[in-house]
């Protein structure tokens, strides 16, 4: 019989996390701000003094997995500018499951320890799993991360930075999980040519726009597609997957209606990924409609554009608007969008027509958390899964996308925003921005320990890591 404190809570529910505070918003974004202070207060900062620390996560807004699930790549967004940069940080699947796996089959903590708070969950430094040497720095305020795989089966990370603003590429060696980004040193910096700024390399045609924020990939079709957060645009990028540089080739603004002086595109997904003439849906935060749009290539070659399709309205509950994460089922079928005002889960039927065109039909939604931010699915042999991260709440909710009830309420940590999650391992990672920590939920059918909280990365520090 395992000895795994969770072996007691077979039928108990998950214990309430406190109420946490707001994400700082509207801070200064320059370093300016940071040297200042160190010399008004009569100590200047050296700059190794104020850059991340390479085996930390700080404010972690973005996670994604390799596509073999043994790499979770992790962008620390440094939100209180105490360091001069955010980073991207490789952490080992193998050896968090190894962690996990010690821990669950004898009781052995291992180089951890059980949480004070909550002693079923194993507390690890990040060093316990990450590989640091792996580690790049990259612009502050960054938001999300996708990967790439390119032709050769090596791999390409697209981040957008709010900071700078930019779109930040990243080789990887998925052998040893390094990072490449024109840096050098012991902690590279992502150099001028891995930020993607300028319509097709040359500034005069125009710049990217301000606010970059979700990102999607699609290896096969090789583009990727940055949302914004102002204007209501959508950026394009052409991914060749020969392995030479991206390039900025378009982009689409006025995508929506402004409310209250901001226009903002936030969830983006593809349909299809990986089929012809693949569409792409984009969500708003300022509008209750979700704008379709597709990729163009020229015939005989040369450069992608984007194309606007169709759009439809999320119209089943009014006003209805903010809408934040959107996934799509294995086939196409059905899309899900996370939805803050009011709070739930729209149901749509995008399945295709008589026509061949999806029919984009609301066909059901379910109540969610307040300040619902993000959504994934998975199906680990039981069925699909949505796994929905609650802002407010400190939870990630399970629901099953067909019965549409919520599976289980798990409690993961304070200001739980990016998910990842691993059909093969069993195991749903989540970023919580305001812990600076990443929670690993077993999500094992049928397990004692399913939809709990069995390891945490990171020491939770009161008011975000380094206050």
């Amino acid at each position: 019989m395992s000895r795994h404190p969770l072996a007691r809570l077979r039928n108990q529910a998950n214990p309430r996390v406190p109420s946490e505070v707001q994400p700082a918003v509207g801070l200064p974004r320059t370093l300016s701000v940071i040297l200042a202070t160190a010399l008004l207060a009569g100590c200047p900062a050296s700059s190794e003094e104020v850059q991340p620390q390479r085996d930390q996560i700080d404010f972690p807004s973005g996670l994604a997995l390799s596509p073999a699930q043994d790499l979770l790549f992790a962008v620390s967004a440094n939100s209180n500018l105490r360091y001069s940069s955010g980073l991207v940080s490789v952490f080992d699947a193998d050896l968090i499951d190894s962690l996990i796996d010690g821990w669950l089959d004898s009781g052995d903590p291992g180089p951890c320890q059980p949480d004070g708070t909550s002693p079923a969950v194993l507390a690890c430094d990040e060093s316990d799993a990450v590989l640091s040497d792996a580690s790049v720095r990259i612009g502050n305020f960054a938001t999300a991360i996708a990967v790439q795989t390119l032709d050769s089966g090596d791999l390409r990370l697209f981040v957008p930075v709010r900071g700078d603003p930019s779109v930040t590429w990243i080789d990887v060696d998925p052998s040893s999980g390094e990072l490449s980004c024109g840096g050098s040193g012991s902690l590279p910096e992502c150099d001028e040519a891995h930020r993607l700024t300028d319509l097709r390399g040359d500034a005069s045609l125009g710049t990217v726009v301000d606010e970059p924020f979700g990102v999607f990939v699609d290896s096969q079709n090789h583009y990727a597609l940055v949302s914004h957060l102002t204007r209501g645009a959508v950026s394009l990028i052409d991914t060749p997957g020969t392995g030479d540089p991206p390039v900025l080739t378009d982009a689409a603004g006025g995508l929506f209606a402004s409310n209250g002086g901001s226009a903002g595109a936030t969830g983006i997904a593809g349909r299809v990924p990986g089929s012809a003439a693949d569409l792409i849906y984009v969500t708003s935060r300022s509008e209750a409609r979700v704008q379709v749009l597709y990729v163009k290539r020229p015939d005989g070659g040369g450069l992608p554009f984007l194309v606007p399709a169709d759009f439809f309205f999320l119209n089943m509950v009014q006003p209805s608007t903010d809408a934040r994460g959107i996934a799509f089922s294995s086939d196409g079928g059905r899309a899900f969008i996370v939805n803050r005002q009011p709070p739930m889960l729209h149901v749509v039927d995008t399945s295709a027509g008589p026509t061949g065109v999806p029919r984009n039909v609301l066909v059901g939604a379910i109540e969610l958390c307040d300040q619902p931010s993000n959504i994934a699915l998975a199906d680990t042999g039981s069925g699909p899964v949505a796994y929905v991260a609650c802002f407010d709440a400190g939870q990630v909710w399970a629901i099953d996308p067909g019965t549409r009830a919520v599976k289980a309420l798990i409690a993961v940590g304070r200001g739980p925003h990016a998910l990842a999650v691993s059909p093969d391992r069993n195991r749903l990672y989540v970023g919580n921005f305001l812990d600076s920590t990443i929670s690993v939920v077993d999500i094992t059918p049928g397990a004692i320990t399913e939809n709990h909280v069995v390891l945490r990365l990171g020491r939770p520090v009161a008011g975000g890591k380094g206050e």
